[in-house]
């Protein structure tokens, strides 16, 4: 394909930060493979042979390791590292990968698990020649409504999006907190699209087809920060706008003589077509709508479309709920990410005592061990976990090289790395941080138990 693929994997996991205060979200384990290695499983089933991957200073060596060495994956990565210290939003790491972008682009997060054939999405990206097109899902929703272990929290703010009669061009887009009682579009905006539906139920899945000239476009104005927050809305308000004359700030030296010229640009600069194709487009009959006698694209050349997947999978796990849900669900998803891999419910080199049960749909880890009389159902246990004797697991993550001791009871919790806990525990809807030490005989329920100074942001 002609687009050239951007993962950001640098996100440091703000809404759930009682997981990701010490494992970049990238590498939070969803099943038995790392998260991020699902969008590139989908990069190299659609036949991408290359992909960016920006990611933390602090993170970018054991991003890569996972990646390279334990995961051994086919397509060829080049990672860029952004810092830690300053806060870089998506926009801000585009803009510093610009250098390294030929052609137009794909961007995508590291937390999307998605089946869809991208072809769609390029369809509708080269049919309308978009500027930009997003992917929508109204998919996400049936995750909403699931409790979130730990903390109880605020529903996640929604999204109204704007479309034409067709469906496809997104007129208006903003988020639930900037919305006010009366929502007021432009003239022009009617004019040419009379039949506009909003809708309320779609995700952003942050998943992108861009323009070159975008990114050309992000270099210049660096006061966009967010993708997703700040440049989408800005281009979608833009498509309808008149192009601004270009201004020149001239600089005189003590005789008034011009020593300087500097051209101030707006968008519609950056998005100038060939006057060869809009000369061979007016000559066209095919028309991107219907109703009026306007000329093709209504004569704009900022336009952006989304495609919403409402089919198949689709979910972004961006926080808590839809992680613990994601990892429930993946033994029952794998095969449609991953279509030509095989998942190992069971690692050969795991032990289980023979009057312990593991259900069908459980994964188990390279090296756990898992003692007498042991229930595990609905759950992934994570690499070199040992589980004691008489302990109950019900609905529940448990990463990495955990000791869970006799008669203990884990129910719709998340147990991070290398916590330890204790005889005759009982936990119900809780998440443990990584280290953790739980006492014995201790009972939680909707509880985080993890460092004061890292306490999750709602």
């Amino acid at each position: 394909m002609e687009f050239h693929p951007v993962i950001m994997a640098a996100g440091k996991g703000s809404r759930m930060t009682d997981l990701t205060s010490q494992c970049p979200k990238a590498l939070l384990p969803m099943g038995n493979m790392p998260l991020i290695w699902y969008p590139i499983k989908m990069l190299e089933r659609e036949g991408f042979e290359e992909a960016i991957v920006i990611v933390l200073d602090s993170f970018s060596a054991e991003v890569q390791k996972v990646l390279l060495e334990i995961c051994n994956v086919k397509i060829r990565l080049d990672f860029v590292s952004i810092p830690d210290n300053d806060y870089w939003g998506t926009a801000d790491s585009l803009r510093y990968v610009k250098d390294k972008i030929k052609s137009d682009i794909l961007v995508l997060s590291c937390d999307l698990l998605t089946d869809l054939p991208l072809h769609r999405l390029a369809d509708v990206h080269r049919t309308y020649n978009a500027s930009v097109t997003v992917l929508l899902s109204p998919l996400q929703e049936q995750f909403s409504e699931v409790p979130a272990p730990g903390v109880k929290s605020k529903r996640t703010e929604r999204d109204f999006i704007g479309f034409d009669k067709n469906g496809d061009r997104i007129l208006f887009m903003s988020s639930e907190a900037d919305m006010e009682n009366s929502v007021k579009f432009r003239t022009s905006v009617l004019r040419k699209h009379p039949c506009l539906t909003i809708k309320s139920n779609l995700t952003d899945c942050h998943l992108y087809l861009m323009k070159k000239w975008v990114v050309n476009f992000l270099a210049e104005y660096k006061s966009i920060s967010s993708l997703k927050g700040e440049l989408i809305p800005y281009i979608v308000k833009k498509q309808f706008a008149k192009p601004k004359c270009q201004e020149k700030d001239i600089t005189h030296n003590a005789n008034m003589s011009v020593i300087s010229e500097d051209v101030k640009t707006d968008i519609f600069s950056f998005a100038a077509e060939d006057k060869l194709l809009v000369i061979l487009r007016g000559m066209s009959s095919w028309m991107d709508h219907s109703g009026d006698m306007s000329d093709c694209y209504h004569g704009g050349n900022i336009r952006c479309y989304g495609f919403v997947q409402d089919f198949g999978l689709c979910v972004r796990v961006n926080t808590l709920g839809t992680y613990a849900e994601a990892n429930k669900q993946i033994p029952r998803w794998f095969s449609l990410l991953a279509p030509d891999v095989e998942m190992n419910m069971i690692h050969t080199s795991a032990t289980v005592k023979e009057k312990s049960q593991v259900g069908s749909d459980c994964i188990l880890g390279e090296g756990v061990s898992v003692g007498e009389k042991v229930s595990v159902k609905h759950s992934i246990i994570g690499k070199h976990c040992t589980i004691g004797d008489k302990v109950k697991i019900t609905n529940s993550v448990v990463m990495d090289h955990v000791t869970i001791s006799d008669m203990c009871n884990i129910m719709g919790s998340v147990i991070g790395a290398s916590a330890h806990i204790s005889e005759k525990c009982e936990l119900k809807d809780c998440i443990v941080g990584q280290s953790q030490n739980i006492i014995a005989m201790g009972k939680f329920t909707n509880e985080a138990i993890v460092d004061i100074d890292k306490m999750m942001e709602i």
